[in-house]
């Protein structure tokens, strides 16, 4: 395990950057000894090898830092510029260029996507729209596979073929995280922008952000300085993490999470993101894209423990007290990502580890608190509480998400929760929430949403649960 001290000794020093907007001072700011201590500590607690991050204060990057390792085999120090996968922060990616598309009237977000896609007019699955692909809202069924087909005809090859096997529910009638419809409006984005994935979010994005390292492309990415992703394994080295072997790739998934980026470079993105387009005193992107980026279209149940959470274009929208907050995590095999905004303040951290991502909250909050004084608002929950007699025969039935199956049954005048083979206990905490204490293991919560009296939808995290 790598110890405080070796962290310490392995961590770069900040280099010295031009002053400009989006670029990081020459001296560190006062509270970056007392950052670099907690993120230190949040590698050791988590075991995760290393860690890049980034701070945006006042629309500047103020600080940029790499932790721990890049590489846990040849005990290369990680960098504050290197790249790292960063999961479904690329959604945001792929939102901003789809707003840039139909900011030219290149597409329109809210027609069928069988209008473009020929193979899938007439199919169910041809009729929902890019808007609801997009805020995940078309019904889909949720995968993210993390090895699949290269080469970038293959997002077109697997998109054309989808079927209406699909659906887990209508389209429009909530929100439920799905990598495929992710992954289908990035390719609907291609059709219509008349060019690669890639090079349209390169192009609409990207560059004109000043992103000049971040990539899809992993050739591309290995012949600049990366981190490996890194996981949990057997082969007895001293941190506990191995390289993840082969590196995940899945050119038809690209769209929903398989970004290269460095946190300096999403810092960049923020700062535009924040300024309406606007970084280095040119116009990035449009400011009717920032809009429909940072609109939020669909409530999210649970989202990202925020008020009045809502679904945009790759980002969850809402607030914490008076702030407002734009947000979206990330996961890939071997990486864990963050990205949190807070546009009335101009101010943002990115968080990138290239293994587990336990310690990201730490490092996130301490950095949002140290450089802009923000702590999330604590938000007082009702005590979890047994349900009604009325309650329980609303819940009690049967839920699905495809195979994924949840049962809400009732025993004895309490609610039991069943999924696969585990069978948990239920309780409410308020009229829409259900706290699930397994027999083992850590509390999780689920959302109701109710529907003529009855449950209609439970979410487990993001997804949703369909009832049979």
């Amino acid at each position: 395990m790598l110890t405080p001290r070796s962290l310490a000794l392995a961590a770069t020093l900040l280099a010295a950057i031009t002053v400009r907007p989006g670029q990081a001072q020459t001296a560190p700011p006062a509270w970056a000894a007392r950052l670099d201590t907690v993120a230190r500590a949040a590698l050791t607690s988590s075991k995760a090898p290393g860690a890049t991050v980034a701070v945006v204060v006042n629309g500047r990057l103020a600080y940029a830092q790499g932790y721990g390792l890049a590489n846990v085999e040849t005990r290369q120090r990680m960098t504050a510029d290197m790249l790292l996968r960063v999961g479904s922060v690329t959604k945001m990616f792929t939102g901003t260029m789809l707003a840039e598309l139909a900011e030219q009237n290149r597409i329109d977000m809210t027609t069928p996507i069988g209008d473009l896609v020929p193979s899938l007019k007439g199919k169910r699955v041809g009729a929902v729209t890019t808007q609801q692909l997009m805020t995940h809202s078309a019904g889909w069924l949720d995968n993210a596979v993390a090895y699949g087909r290269m080469g970038e005809g293959a997002l077109g090859e697997v998109m054309r073929e989808v079927s209406d096997t699909l659906f887990y529910t209508e389209p429009g009638r909530t929100f439920s995280y799905s990598n495929p419809s992710i992954s289908m409006a990035g390719y609907v984005g291609e059709v219509a922008g008349k060019q690669r994935f890639a090079a349209l979010v390169e192009s609409l994005v990207m560059r004109p952000a000043g992103m000049r390292l971040s990539t899809f492309k992993p050739l591309d990415a290995l012949t600049y300085p990366i981190a490996m992703g890194h996981a949990a394994g057997t082969k007895g080295i001293a941190s506990g993490m191995e390289i993840v072997r082969p590196m995940p790739e899945n050119t038809a998934q690209w769209a929903a999470g398989f970004l290269f980026a460095t946190a300096p470079e999403l810092a960049r993105y923020t700062i535009a993101l924040m300024n309406g387009g606007m970084i280095d005193g040119a116009q990035a992107f449009s400011a009717g894209a920032v809009r429909r980026v940072t609109t939020g279209y669909v409530a999210h149940p649970g989202g990202s423990g925020l008020d009045s959470a809502m679904y945009g274009y790759g980002l969850v929208v809402g607030r914490s007290g008076t702030d407002r907050v734009w947000t979206h995590g990330g996961s890939i095999n071997g990486y864990n990502a963050s990205i949190t905004m807070l546009p009335d303040r101009k101010a943002a951290v990115i968080v990138l580890v290239n293994g587990p991502g336990a310690g990201i909250d730490a490092i996130e909050s301490a950095a949002l608190q140290m450089a802009v004084g923000y702590s999330e608002a604590k938000v007082s929950a009702p005590a979890p509480r047994e349900a009604t007699a009325a309650e329980r025969a609303a819940l009690v039935g049967r839920y699905a998400q495809g195979r994924n199956v949840l049962e809400v049954l009732e025993q004895d005048g309490a609610l039991t929760v069943k999924q696969g083979g585990a069978v948990m206990t239920a309780k409410l905490v308020g009229a829409n929430e259900l706290l699930v204490i397994p027999p083992q293991g850590a509390t999780r919560h689920m959302y109701v949403r109710s529907e003529n009296g009855r449950a209609a939808y439970l979410y487990a995290g993001s997804r949703a649960f369909a009832r049979q």
